[in-house]
């Protein structure tokens, strides 16, 4: 009988997450571990073998793992690799110390601060494993700090068991002597492998092309790889991943290209498949398989291909009935943009159609979130009708559709936080923990729903806030260009520190020279439920911040509560007031700024309810005239602040704007940004509800 299956070394693989306890815990490290081992062991993607999670499994990831257990588990893969004569894909991700001119080792004690003896050597397993009789090749990957350090030595390499007749290529997320961050190597190669690399062959390698593309997503770190090929074994180069980025070599006729390819990628390891263009011939070629065969996990694949299809078809069906006689290009680009889509598929020329971007959402879902993988979809949809029928209820054969797919809660969530969408950009101004700051991280917003995000790393030195912002402003205006929208309403979170040096909205981030709040209308936010002063739990910030806005709503009087100068003499006098005072009972005012320590005062006042109004300069107001503006205007704040702002430096300001409001600063609280908090920090938000003037403000 002639074989079904075309023959090919298996391909094998191990992740190592390594996590740490205590302050040393990297958040995310679990996540990310579990991502990239799914994009491996996906027979589309790395096409690796899953063996599931544990030491003889090809996922290890916990707390104290202990050298000896990584040790076992790295021999298990090795040897599995080689009795198969197939590669192995090693990927160690967690903590990595030394490397400046000396070894690099994988903390696997959970612990930094343990001596060398407790953790793995890492150029010393890579080239011992790299050397073993047998195997095929070694990946290696390093996301850790130092990673580039990981590199065997040339005597390691050429003058082991092997004697140089070996293939290794290495992707390390640093260079030798610098920190990496936040996970970003595993996280940006997972998407990238889902994603393709356009322009790149048909298998993706450690190469320029891969490298360069990492650099370009990850701008807070050096990534780089390098490549020994010392032997000419049979078969394929040492590849990475099948590159789905590659445009399917299939006449195109009922399917999308997106489906064609996913088609190529699930039938290449079947013999006798390739004639096979369409749903029908598909269908025919599963109908005439013998039975035994059809519980193989290629076959198995190719099942489920063909369900997904049958999905992509019967979504298409009812969007077609709902929307379809009135879908035009503009409107897919908008729905596009509202949905978890690349920026590269909302942009592509000509534009996607409504099939591609269904195709897109079923058929290109995340390996790393396999639970929610119909979230993008549901997007999809919610973003169709919001823009095709707006109002309080969906159509009812899309909430029959959705329910039949099982996304109802996902399909309904998506379509009211889309109810009034205007795009709003977040930008978080993050520091070290003391007084650096490191990068803006910049969230696109429609209406409630945050749907696209990005880090901007700020170097040191003059104007280097000042460019990352600038950065992340045009990061948002390529989306909201694709979008064909505009964008007025920023926020900007910052920590203590920066408050009481000059006002956002009058950093000149547009090339240096404009004014961010010229252009825009900031809204400054205070950092404290991102990322807490030291001593404060996010959970308490989190609940002062709810108190806050249930007192909003239960004051019917209206305005801050001002200080005077006496609770305002000292530190410490402070402290005495607040202690009396219940967290999150109302908005301080601050008219005259205390002669010293209002640094700390103002910490002190934000951590007891993060709203805060000062004055803008030291110079003496009329603060009889601020205190009435305020108090006359209190339903309308800030949205007052940001036309007095704008209205003094054109010398114009509007009617029923008065001037005194110039004169003054505000950290502003509201619904929009407790909801953003709570979501930021993987809390639960409540579903949204009425709103007073107040709160909406």
């Amino acid at each position: 009988m002639t074989s079904l299956f075309v023959q090919a070394p298996p391909r094998h693989v191990l992740v190592v997450g390594a996590q740490c306890g205590g302050a040393e815990e990297l958040h995310g490290l679990e996540q990310a571990a579990r991502g990239l081992h799914a994009a491996l062991v996906d027979p589309e993607v790395g096409a690796c073998l899953d063996r599931g999670e544990g030491e003889t499994g090809s996922l290890l990831v916990g707390t104290s793992l202990g050298k000896a257990r990584v040790e076992t588990a790295l021999a298990v893969a090795a040897d599995r690799a080689k009795a198969d004569g197939g590669p192995l894909v090693l990927a160690l991700l967690g903590h990595g110390t030394g490397g400046l001119g000396g070894p690099m080792y994988f903390v696997t004690s959970g612990s930094r601060q343990d001596g060398a003896l407790r953790q793995l050597d890492v150029a010393s397993a890579i080239g011992t494993v790299a050397n073993e009789p047998g195997l095929n090749g070694l990946i290696a990957i390093v996301d850790t700090c130092h990673a580039a350090a990981a590199l065997p030595s040339a005597q390691a390499v050429t003058a082991g068991l092997q004697q140089g007749s070996l293939r290794l290529s290495l992707l390390f997320a640093a260079s030798a002597h610098l920190p990496a961050w936040d996970m970003n190597l595993s996280v940006q190669l997972t998407a990238l492998l889902e994603s393709g690399l356009p322009d790149a062959g048909k298998l993706l390698e450690i190469d320029e092309k891969l490298i360069k593309e990492l650099r370009t997503r990850i701008t807070t770190q050096e990534p780089g790889g390098c490549v020994f090929n010392g032997t000419p074994l049979p078969g394929e180069s040492l590849w990475l991943a099948h590159n789905a980025a590659v445009p399917a070599h299939r006449p195109v006729g009922a399917l999308g290209p997106v489906a064609h390819e996913r088609m190529r990628k699930v039938l290449s390891p079947l013999a006798g498949t390739e004639g096979i263009n369409g749903r029908d011939q598909l269908k025919d070629w599963l109908g005439r398989l013998e039975e035994e065969r059809r519980d193989h996990p290629a076959v198995r694949r190719v099942v489920e291909f063909q369900d997904d299809l049958g999905i992509c078809d019967s979504t298409l069906s009812v969007l077609e009935q709902a929307f379809g006689r009135d879908v035009t290009d503009d409107l897919l680009r908008r729905a596009a943009a509202r949905t978890l889509f690349p920026l590269e598929v909302v942009t592509r020329v000509p534009c996607p159609s409504l099939r591609d971007l269904v195709e897109h959402a079923v058929l290109r879902q995340s390996a790393a979130d396999p639970g929610r993988r119909f979230r993008t979809l549901a997007h999809l949809v919610a973003a169709l009708a919001h823009l095709m029928h707006p109002g309080d209820t969906l159509p009812e054969r899309l909430s029959t559709w959705a329910s039949k797919l099982g996304v109802t809660t996902s399909l309904n969530s998506r379509y009211v936080e889309l109810a009034d969408d205007t795009p709003r950009l977040v930008l978080v101004v993050a520091d070290d923990g003391g007084q650096e700051i490191v990068r803006v991280d910049a969230s696109l917003l429609f209406g409630s729903a945050v749907v696209h995000t990005e880090q901007f790393p700020c170097a040191t030195g003059p104007g280097a806030l000042e460019s990352a912002l600038d950065g992340a402003v045009g990061w948002a205006l390529l989306w909201l260009s694709a979008a064909g929208e505009q964008l007025v309403p920023v926020d900007l979170s910052i920590p203590t520190l920066l408050l009481t040096d000059s006002a956002p909205e009058e950093w000149r981030v547009a090339r240096g020279r404009r004014m961010l709040g010229v252009d825009y209308d900031v809204t400054t936010r205070w950092s404290g439920l991102l990322t807490p002063p030291p001593g404060i739990r996010l959970d308490d910030m989190l609940h002062v911040g709810r108190q806050l806005l249930s007192s909003l709503r239960a004051d019917a009087r209206g305005g801050p509560s001002w200080l005077d100068d006496d609770a305002l003499s000292s530190l410490e006098a402070l402290q005495e007031l607040l202690g009396r005072r219940r967290t999150g009972g109302c908005v301080w005012g601050v008219s005259t700024l205390p002669e010293s320590d209002f640094e700390l005062m103002m910490e002190e006042l934000l951590i007891h309810t993060p709203a805060l109004i000062w004055p803008r300069h030291k110079e003496a107001t009329d603060t009889r005239a601020v205190r009435e503006a305020v108090s006359a205007h209190w339903d309308s704040l800030p949205e007052k602040l940001v036309r007095a702002f704008q209205g003094r430096l054109g010398n114009v300001l509007d009617e029923g704007v008065p001037g005194p409001l110039a004169d003054i600063r505000a950290t502003w609280h509201d619904e929009h940004w407790q909801a953003f908090c709570q979501r930021r920090a993987g809390r639960a938000v409540v579903a949204p509800h009425d709103m007073t003037p107040k709160e909406q403000a």
